[in-house]
């Protein structure tokens, strides 16, 4: 599997996509790049029951419309959870997991995080739902005790594949990797221009900077969430630089 975690290609559902055309070329672009399976994971802000069912409407409707085109990725249905208050009290929360599977995709704030903070993603697992951490090198700023009670936790980080190459998260990406603490990837692509599908030029980073078998590590744990099954801390491998560039 050549997966792509994390993307915002249904068109007309948040800051992605502005319409079928751009999902269609960005999507063509990722075969392009050797990607045979994207997540969706448009944003979702629950702030009740109704917005969940909302949001799912809509995502049913862009979804199906683009698994009518050929040639494109295998295409899951997920999306981007938003933790801006307990979302666990809504009743249909796990709806928001990556289809047929008990992961989650989460968003944490890009305000401080507090207590209550850790306290949701806790929650999430006294039902049964892995969180899944996107992009957590950009929560490097957060206060370093609830980041360590975070990773306390049952979850998963994922990284983006654009951090590898900016030097504001470069050095986090080598620390988290090295602590074990990059389980898989996505490109979090929106268009075409500035956050383009970019997946390629990071498996020849990744291999080139950590070793191949960083790669397979990725995918493999990517596969593994899709089909449902349980990832074990035991199973968590860190990796060192192995060049500067």
């Amino acid at each position: 599997m050549y997966c792509d975690f994390h993307s915002h290609v249904l068109f007309g559902i948040d800051d992605g996509a502005k319409d079928k055309a751009m999902s269609l070329a960005m999507l063509k672009k990722s075969k392009d790049d050797g990607v045979d399976t994207v997540l969706v994971t448009s944003h979702c802000y629950p702030r009740s029951s109704r917005d969940i069912d909302r949001y799912l409407t809509r995502r049913e409707v862009a979804y199906n419309e683009l698994c009518e085109e050929p040639d494109l990725p295998v295409l899951h249905k997920a999306c981007e959870v938003h933790v801006t208050q307990d979302i666990t009290k809504f009743s249909n929360i796990r709806k928001l997991c990556i289809e047929n599977t008990s992961y989650m995709l989460l968003e944490m704030p890009h305000t401080a995080w507090t207590d209550k903070t850790i306290d949701t993603v806790y929650k999430l697992n006294l039902m049964g739902i892995t969180p899944i951490i996107a992009h957590d090198e950009r929560n490097m700023h957060q206060k370093k005790e609830l980041r360590n009670a975070l990773y306390d936790l049952d979850v998963l980080i994922q990284i983006n594949a654009p951090s590898l190459f900016m030097l504001s998260y470069r050095k986090e990406v080598d620390r988290m990797m090295k602590l074990g603490l990059a389980h898989v990837i996505g490109t979090d692509m929106h268009n075409l221009t500035s956050r383009k599908p970019c997946m390629l030029k990071a498996q020849k980073r990744i291999k080139r900077r950590y070793g191949e078998e960083c790669w397979d590590y990725l995918m493999h744990n990517a596969e593994k969430i899709l089909n449902g099954e349980e990832i074990s801390y035991k199973e968590f491998k860190s990796f060192k630089k192995k060049c500067i560039l």
